[in-house]
């Protein structure tokens, strides 16, 4: 059983020996550290890279927002945990997973790890499914290698030296991460992938046809967006022909 490890951010002890009586019940979650500061919860995640944060929103010095915004770069499963109310539309403009208002009922807790857990299975249980086949595509970043699904890409984007994979959300859930950092090059991107599944729709971006939602002019320019990820991606005008008779 694999154990999912676990920070506690929250400037109240109460609060923390609250969260921790019950995550302690859970055999497969292990809390490595209970921070009572923003700066330190920093420190922290980036030290023990955490499966699991809980974090408190109003500290004294940097709130959680600040935190989970200097920490965006590390994945993990967020829950924001707070007594005031007002935050809720804030907090669920981050990754955040849930939001629980304080006092925590053991109840409640205990539903929003059930759910976690849940999600950290479905996704190594995805992964474990993987077979190399003709839908799936291996990339490398010069360190790792990763296989993908061709159904979980979305876009890729050529960023300097590197391109970046944009995943769809099923992708998303599987890798535990929106993007992919590969070294291999667009036009070898274009010559691997199905023809009939992905389109070079610019010198710097290649789209999954079956993700895209529509193609449309913004600002003079010629730009598609996609069904379940909130991006748009510029369209050469020597491609939007070719495009359009794709998307028909």
């Amino acid at each position: 059983m694999k154990t999912r490890s676990v920070v506690i951010v929250d400037d109240e002890p109460a609060a923390r020996l609250n969260l921790r009586k019950v995550i302690d019940t859970f055999d497969e979650l292990e809390v490595v550290a209970e921070v009572s500061d923003g700066q330190t919860a920093i420190s922290k995640i980036e030290t023990f890279k955490p499966d699991v944060v809980f974090l408190d929103i109003e500290m004294p010095g940097l709130n959680g927002f600040g935190v989970a915004e200097a920490t965006a770069h590390i994945h993990y499963q967020l829950v924001f945990v707070t007594a005031f109310q007002h935050y809720a539309l804030d907090a669920f403009d981050t990754r955040a997973i849930d939001y629980l208002m304080k006092p925590v009922r053991p109840s409640v807790l205990t539903k929003c790890i059930k759910k976690i857990l849940m999600q950290e299975t479905l996704a190594r249980e995805a992964l474990e499914s993987y077979q190399v086949s003709d839908d799936v595509i291996v990339l490398s970043d010069g360190k790792s290698r990763r296989m993908v699904k061709h159904s979980h890409l979305c876009f890729i984007e050529g960023i300097g030296r590197y391109r970046q994979i944009h995943l769809t959300p099923d992708g998303q859930l599987v890798h535990k991460m929106s993007t992919i950092i590969s070294d291999t090059t667009l036009d070898r991107f274009e010559e691997t992938l199905p023809k009939h599944q992905f389109f070079r729709v610019h010198r710097g971006f290649i789209a999954s046809i079956g993700q895209i939602s529509r193609l449309f002019i913004e600002s003079k320019r010629y730009v598609v967006s996609f069904s379940n990820v909130e991006s748009k991606v510029p369209v050469s005008r020597l491609k939007v022909v070719e495009l359009k008779k794709l998307l028909d």
